[in-house]
């Protein structure tokens, strides 16, 4: 990182300047040394110390505290030191007037000016909800914590084409919901991990959609298709169950069947047949141990506007470790 880090301070501010480690870093507790690397750095006439953090980044407060301790050993002014840094954290940190420098050219140096790239610049491009393949990225990640991958194992495993995926986790890395670090074998590649718990699902909550296109009715159904609606979060609640069956079926199962739907409104009206949803995604491919994914089916009841309902599926998801109501 020194050796990017000094390329890219001589390629946007100045030739001359410096790098070298921090010699009073000692002097610091172990709390501070076992989560930071230290460098001084002479820039413009001015001295610095970049603070490179080693393990995960600790929150803002933490990292106020942090600036707090090590300004005591310095008069040098303070900047952090990131390999990559998600939208979310760039913007609280310049809310927070704490400086920064990213490997990948972002930077925020109130003390000598402000760089930010072109990167940088499209993250700021809002959007209202996300995109089917979009939401079913961010549940994919919502459900697996740990997941880190690229666009081409991630388009391989959802059976997506890559465009698509590519395009989704751009959005996802715009919105500051992911991260990423190059590597590979080509060291090319953009390999993604989600932000932590609670953010990472208070952040995309407001992007998310209903997933059901259309509604449908058909006289039987496969065992095997996902029970959905008002019925599924019967089986997880003290609700009645509706009148009628509802199951969840992607796109291209309902294209099979489709010769079997029901259209005559007065027999959908006699409310003995069999609902059917048909999803944006693929709610089998997110399924936990034979369930539509707790988030989605929420997602799917939001139009209904009944209390009983909201009630028994806010203590449904109030057992998630990523929930925030």
């Amino acid at each position: 990182m020194e050796n990017v880090l000094l390329n890219y301070l001589k390629e946007n501010i100045s030739e001359n300047v410096s790098i070298a480690p921090w010699a009073d870093q000692k002097k610091l507790p172990f709390i501070l040394t076992e989560k930071y690397n230290f460098y001084q750095v002479e820039l413009l006439g001015v001295s610095c110390v970049f603070i490179k953090i080693l393990i995960d980044t600790p929150g803002i407060i933490e990292m106020q505290k942090h600036m707090n301790l090590i300004g005591k050993h310095t008069k040098s002014h303070l900047a952090f030191l990131f390999k990559s840094i998600s939208h979310y954290k760039r913007k609280n940190m310049i809310e927070h007037r704490l400086p920064f420098i990213v490997e990948n050219g972002q930077m925020y140096l109130p003390f000598l000016g402000l760089d930010l790239n072109q990167e940088t610049k499209e993250q700021m491009i809002s959007i209202d909800q996300f995109t089917p393949t979009s939401q079913f990225v961010f549940l994919y990640f919502l459900y697996h914590q740990d997941l880190v991958i690229n666009a081409t194992e991630l388009a391989n495993r959802m059976n997506f084409s890559q465009m698509h995926v590519v395009r989704a986790l751009k959005n996802l890395y715009n919105l500051g919901l992911l991260t990423y670090e190059i590597g590979g074998k080509t060291g090319r590649s953009k390999y993604y991990r989600r932000i932590q718990d609670p953010d990472y699902y208070r952040i995309g909550k407001d992007y998310l959609r209903n997933p059901v296109g259309q509604v449908v009715y058909v006289e039987e159904v496969n065992e095997d298709y996902l029970v959905a609606g008002l019925d599924a979060l019967s089986k997880m609640s003290m609700l009645n169950p509706p009148k009628q069956s509802i199951r969840a079926i992607s796109k291209a199962k309902a294209k099979k069947i489709k010769n079997n739907f029901i259209k005559s409104i007065d027999r959908i009206a006699d409310g003995n047949l069999v609902e059917i949803q048909i999803w944006d995604y693929d709610p089998e491919f997110l399924t936990k141990n034979g369930q539509i994914d707790v988030l989605s089916l929420s997602l799917s009841l939001s139009d209904l506007n009944d209390e009983r309902v909201d009630q028994a599926m806010d203590e449904r998801l109030e057992g998630e470790s990523w929930y925030m109501g």
